[in-house]
């Protein structure tokens, strides 16, 4: 399984890496971007805040809920596909990111 955005540590590594390496550069000509110091805050309404609470509300989980419950019950089952080695690939990965 595949996630849309990848939040590991070994991803997080990598991009705070990336940055502090200065390989976010701006192309020339164009303004650099602002560091996380320097960015305004921004605060939202109360009135938006319940809006935004209400649109997410709306649309339920922001997963599939009918997926997890399969995969739920082929893991109760033992017929979900388990490929140790993968672990165990993604397991030395984000130890070697965290230890570089």
């Amino acid at each position: 399984m595949v996630d849309s955005i990848n939040t590991s540590n070994a991803a997080k590594l990598r991009l705070n890496a990336y940055q502090a390496d200065g390989a976010a550069k701006a192309p020339a000509g164009s303004r650099a971007p602002a560091s996380v110091g320097s960015v305004d805050s921004v605060t939202l309404s109360d009135a938006v805040s319940v809006h935004l609470a209400e649109g997410l509300a709306e649309k339920g989980p922001p997963f599939d809920l009918e997926r997890v419950s399969r995969i739920k019950q082929a893991v109760a089952e033992g017929r979900y596909p388990v490929d140790p080695g993968r672990i165990t690939d993604a397991i030395f990965q984000d130890y070697n990111a965290l230890m570089r």
